[in-house]
């Protein structure tokens, strides 16, 4: 056996796994393997939730076909005490995104555990540019911004504008749609949302409700965008449209990232 190993996470992605993990994917234990956890809550050292990346024991995949498949996999649980929602729901509205948007498809939940595929790549946040307060700093993070980063990043973020836009139309809001919840997976190259726990189909709101859903859904990515356009200048499409439309709503000091964006953008050759 080699170093490594090529093991499917969904239907199109695939990781190289060192061979001390391998091993556990080729013959499980009777519990599930925490390979890496990637987010824990707690309140005075009681825990209320944990994200894991985990290899699925006996049990798992014995329950959950999708575990046999897909062993190397994402586990949120939920622990007594902790106020969350329903791993039912966010099975179902996973499931319903799927559908709409073409994202890897859940694989199983019980009473206090939800399991999705791993999505081998970095949370959009992650990878900006723009990061820290007052508001003002990111018109200097914009200017120190090379074109090809500022080109990839808009390239980035209209693709998440469209499957958010997509989702929508399909009849879902996410409902935590934050730059840390779409990740940039590099083969094949795409951004995919992630956390559907607080997502709600439009059947289940009131009008009113769901354009306010919808409207907060695209806060985060248009101001994203904002920034992006300070350093590129004017850009046509849906999403600098959408951007500077809601400008005024987005931030504080909106004329000076309006003068910013008229200007253009000036990079060395």
């Amino acid at each position: 056996m080699s170093d490594d190993t090529l093991v499917k996470v969904s239907p199109r992605h695939a990781v190289r796994l060192a061979q001390e993990y391998t091993a556990i994917i080729e013959k499980p234990r009777r519990d599930d393997f925490v390979v890496r956890t990637v987010a824990r809550k707690t309140a005075n050292g009681t825990p209320l939730m944990s994200a894991e990346i985990v290899i699925a024991g006996r049990e798992t995949r014995e329950k959950f076909p999708l575990a046999d498949e897909f062993p190397l996999h994402f586990r949120k649980t939920h622990f007594p005490g902790h106020l969350h929602g329903d791993p039912g729901v966010e099975f179902a509205r996973h499931g319903d995104a799927s559908g709409i948007i073409g994202i890897p498809p859940p694989i199983g939940f019980d009473e206090r555990t939800f399991r999705a595929c791993l999505l081998p790549g970095t949370p959009l946040h992650a990878l900006s540019p723009f990061h820290g307060d007052p508001e003002d700093i990111h018109l200097r993070q914009a200017r120190e911004l090379a074109l090809v980063a500022a080109a990839g990043h808009w390239k980035l973020a209209e693709l998440a504008f469209e499957a958010l836009g997509t989702l929508h139309a399909g009849g879902l809001v996410h409902g935590d749609a934050v730059l840390q919840n779409f990740i940039v997976c590099p083969s094949p190259l795409e951004i995919l949302p992630i956390d559907f726990e607080g997502s709600a189909r439009k059947d289940e709101l009131a009008d009113d409700e769901w354009q306010k859903r919808v409207q907060s859904d695209m806060d985060e990515l248009l101001r994203h965008a904002v920034y992006l356009l300070c350093a590129l200048g004017r850009q046509p499409g849906a999403l600098a449209e959408a951007a500077l439309g809601n400008i005024d709503r987005l931030l504080r000091s909106p004329d000076r990232f309006r003068q910013a964006i008229e200007r253009g953008a000036e990079f060395e050759g």
